[in-house]
């Protein structure tokens, strides 16, 4: 009887133990969240297997230790390393659908780009879909706190956005000291001799204010064309060449070599740099080392006295 007993505390004690687990790694859940399109999306379990739609999703991912539980990804998907690993789904805007349904996801993070269609199609099929559309920092803040609610690692993702907004806070401290006439002016190069720029509505916009400077762009909006006669009249303080592969030496050396750019003052004081795109424009969490960059170059500016009297130049 005792023996019986025994057994039967034992069963009782390792069914216990299983829904103490179960419970543990299914806390929090089924959930709702409501995703940057309004949609709601009921996320039944902690998911285990998930894809990414977008090189910032998979980085948010990584980021708030999730990147474990991905088993798909998009070809552009190439940060941190280790997620040029994980099997690839299609491109960012040519998601293969029966590639995704044969991982077998218990969630899929959309962006915007990927097609309605496409995501709209994931949701007929049953699939948990949450779609992000940050179009501003503290958006990008934001986000990284819902995919770790919906992912199970809301501490994390806490924990990171709070180390990220103090690393802002030291920026934007710094900036304040800066009177807005005396703030340097800043221009983005990606591409030569056709000078594709970003303007208002883009992260590097928010990204250069936010540091102190003013975009030289001001006046167009989202990605344009500039000409080199508003360049070389509106003569920036700092350009920063766009580095997608080996493009931003290329740009840098076109740009010092351009006959009338290189009699900028700009250029013969050194005041031009090379940056990773995705620092600047992919919206993740390296977009704060982005702005971090941006803050040391308008350090250095001052530190190299290259002020030029801002005050006596053409009203921009």
């Amino acid at each position: 009887m005792i023996k019986k007993a025994g057994h039967i505390l034992l069963f009782l004690l390792g069914v216990f133990l299983l829904f103490l687990f179960t419970a543990e790694g299914d806390a929090g859940f089924p959930r709702q969240i409501i995703d940057d399109f309004g949609q709601k999306v009921i996320i039944s379990k902690k998911p285990e297997r998930i894809v990414s739609l977008a090189p910032a999703n998979t980085e948010i991912l990584f980021a708030i230790g999730a990147g474990s539980k991905l088993v798909g990804v998009t070809t552009y998907c190439d940060f941190p390393p280790e997620a040029k690993e994980i099997d690839k789904i299609g491109g960012y805007t040519t998601p293969d659908i029966e590639t995704i349904v044969a991982k077998n996801p218990d969630l899929v993070f959309a962006a915007y780009g990927n097609g309605e269609e496409n995501i709209e199609k994931l949701r007929e099929l049953g699939i948990a879909v949450v779609s992000l559309y940050p179009r501003s920092l503290e958006d990008v803040l934001k986000d990284i706190v819902m995919v770790g609610q919906a992912t199970g690692f809301e501490d994390k993702a806490e924990g990171l956005v709070l180390n990220l907004r103090k690393r802002i806070k030291v920026v934007e401290e710094k900036s304040r000291k800066i009177p807005q006439e005396k703030r340097p002016w800043i221009l983005w190069i990606m591409w030569y001799p056709e000078l594709w720029t970003a303007g208002t509505g883009t992260f590097f916009d928010e990204l250069v204010k936010i540091a102190g400077g003013r975009n030289v762009a001001f006046d167009l909006q989202g990605w344009k064309v500039i000409s080199k006669e508003t360049v070389l009249m509106r003569d920036p303080d700092i350009i920063v060449c766009s580095q997608m592969g080996t493009t931003g030496e290329l740009l840098l050396e076109k740009m010092k070599g351009d006959p009338e750019f290189k009699k900028m003052q700009v250029i013969k004081e050194g005041q031009i740099y090379v940056i990773e795109q995705d620092l600047l424009e992919l919206p993740g969490p390296r977009i704060v080392e982005g702005l971090e960059r941006i803050d040391e170059y308008i350090t250095d500016f001052w530190k190299e006295g290259t002020k030029n009297d801002q005050n006596k130049r053409c009203d921009r």
